[in-house]
């Protein structure tokens, strides 16, 4: 029975515009994104911030729709309902996205 070979040190692709360096052994915490160096810590806890002021702005959206529906009754419903829509997509998207890249960098 053979043993796998061991992967070579070098920087690998872990997730759209973003590559983590692995020691031969072991992934380090040197991370670039976006051409940037900086920490997988680091990056974890831009992208978590990132996520949060995407569900804010989601949630804004629907606040914004609803307030907006009480003060001025269901006519306004139709032309107001693009914020709820665009809220809701943003909080998607952005949880999709922000997940993967958090998924990809376990801790070091």
């Amino acid at each position: 029975m053979s043993t796998p070979s061991p992967v070579e040190p070098g920087w690998y692709v872990v997730a759209p515009r973003t590559q983590r360096s692995w020691d031969g052994t072991r992934w380090t915490d040197d991370v670039i994104h976006h051409g940037r160096p900086m920490t997988a810590t680091a990056l974890r806890q831009r992208t978590t911030r990132m996520m949060w002021a995407w569900v804010a702005i989601g949630v804004v959206a629907w606040v914004t729709f609803l307030v907006m529906l009480v003060a001025f009754g269901p006519s306004a419903a139709v032309p107001l309902a693009v914020l709820p829509l665009a809220g809701t997509a943003a909080v998607v998207a952005v949880s999709i996205s922000g997940s993967r890249l958090i998924a990809a960098l376990p801790p070091a």
